[in-house]
């Protein structure tokens, strides 16, 4: 395994943002337990990560034993926060639910898009090489159902947080009276 394609990286960035947001939502509600300190450094981590990711930060020489770590870290933390969940004194909810799903899904699309290095397209029997599958309205298609599956878990694992909690529902936005501008309401 080595170098993870652009749309990879992107996906992993997306799922990583996703988890990170959730844990440190959740963390404010269930610090200072264990499942909370977890959450806490977890989401910290995972949006620093997400970062490093999408600016292709991991050198060459590491990048085989980065995906390597990267999948293992994200399973166990995965678990490990569902464990912490379901202890006595832990808080099982959609956000716990949320950050686990989306760190095994970011475990997940490390796995399926780091390659060998010397994964070559093999010629077709006429000796000519095969164009690539999908082309660019396929990855892009792939990203916009990445991206819409990562809001989904995320925003759902959101609801379950303090933020959440005191989140104004999106029938009671309106925009501000302003002179000049017709009023906006949204429902009735």
């Amino acid at each position: 395994m080595t170098a993870i394609a652009a749309p990879g990286r992107i996906l992993v960035a997306f799922t990583l943002l996703g988890a990170g947001l959730v844990n440190l939502g959740a963390a404010r509600s269930t610090l200072p337990r264990p499942q909370g300190l977890l959450a806490l450094v977890a989401g910290v981590a995972e949006l620093v990560v997400a970062l490093l990711v999408l600016r292709g930060v991991v050198p060459r020489g590491a990048r085989q034993a980065a995906a390597g770590w990267g999948v293992g870290v994200l399973a166990v933390v995965s678990v490990v926060g569902l464990a912490l969940a379901v202890a006595p004194g832990g808080h099982f909810g959609a956000a716990a639910v949320a950050a686990a799903t989306l760190q095994l899904a970011g475990a997940a699309t490390i796995g399926a898009t780091t390659r060998p290095r010397d994964a070559a397209p093999e010629p077709a029997a006429d000796g000519t090489r095969r164009p690539h599958r999908g082309g660019p309205a396929m990855t892009l298609a792939g990203l916009f159902a990445g991206a819409l599956l990562v809001a989904t878990a995320t925003t759902a694992g959101l609801t379950d947080t303090d933020a959440g909690a005191v989140a104004v529902p999106h029938g009671d936005h309106h925009l501000p009276d302003l002179p000049g501008l017709p009023e906006h309401h949204h429902g009735s």
